[in-house]
């Protein structure tokens, strides 16, 4: 796919949201794109490879959180948006491509994964940016985090209340966790919510396009956001101990 066929795309599927990608934007996806097919040849970040799979997939599915990010900077004081278990860098660096001010924090446990977005990040000359190697439990711990962060993020395949309890204890009071899934309902996760001193505001579902290969093959895929608000200091015994919210989530 060429450059201009890519922006098309990029820019067709980010005004669903209502977002306008700039050219110079672009370029920077467009680099991170190759970066990201070019690392992949030397270590599993992604199952996705293809040029249109990658622009739909990744960079338009990461965009679906955005509108949310850009209501959340008006105002124009400093804001920080944590992307806990970033691995290839989504939401986290389509998200800091868009708004150069938002001060983005991408955590992973493995660090080979770290080392590739240090790359990215010094390759598209990203500021205010930086990568954190660490669980999310030890993260949400971490006394330089805890209760300060204005949004979390996660693309994790994790059930709701696991999720809140990884997501949750870094946000600050009125903090947002913007949690991005797929279509089917989540099930109960309102004692995690309250054990978590957080509760859903809004529950938005959107539909993408997809593409695989060629342009022609196509498909709709439902997503939901999940829109939750901190409202008050994380208690002291959360996020518990590294594996303890999967293997037993509230």
């Amino acid at each position: 796919m060429n450059s201009s066929d890519g922006y098309d795309l990029l820019r067709k599927g980010a005004s669903g949201f209502g977002i306008d990608v700039s050219e110079d934007q672009w370029n920077r996806f467009f680099e991170y794109m190759r970066l990201l097919q070019d690392w992949n040849t030397r270590m599993n970040l992604t199952s996705i490879t293809d040029d249109a799979a990658i622009i739909t997939k990744h960079f338009v599915d990461s965009l679906t959180v955005a509108p949310y990010i850009k209501d959340g900077l008006k105002g124009g004081a400093a804001k920080t948006l944590c992307d806990i278990g970033t691995g290839a860098g989504f939401p986290g660096i389509p998200l800091k491509i868009m708004f150069p001010d938002l001060h983005v924090i991408l955590v992973d446990s493995l660090n080979k994964r770290l080392l590739f977005l240090d790359e990215v990040i010094s390759k598209l000359g990203l500021t205010k940016i930086e990568t954190v190697h660490m669980r999310a439990e030890d993260f949400g711990r971490d006394n330089r985090f805890r209760n300060r962060i204005d949004f979390s993020t996660a693309r994790a395949v994790a059930p709701m209340n696991v999720l809140l309890e990884l997501c949750t204890p870094v946000l600050r009071v009125g903090g947002e966790f913007l949690a991005m899934k797929g279509g089917r309902d989540e099930g109960s996760f309102e004692n995690a919510a309250k054990k978590l001193s957080c509760r859903l505001e809004k529950t938005d579902r959107l539909t993408i396009t997809t593409v695989d290969g060629e342009l022609s093959e196509k498909e709709e895929a439902e997503r939901i956001i999940y829109i939750f608000k901190k409202t008050a200091p994380t208690a002291p015994a959360y996020p518990r101990k590294a594996g303890m919210p999967s293997k037993n989530p509230l």
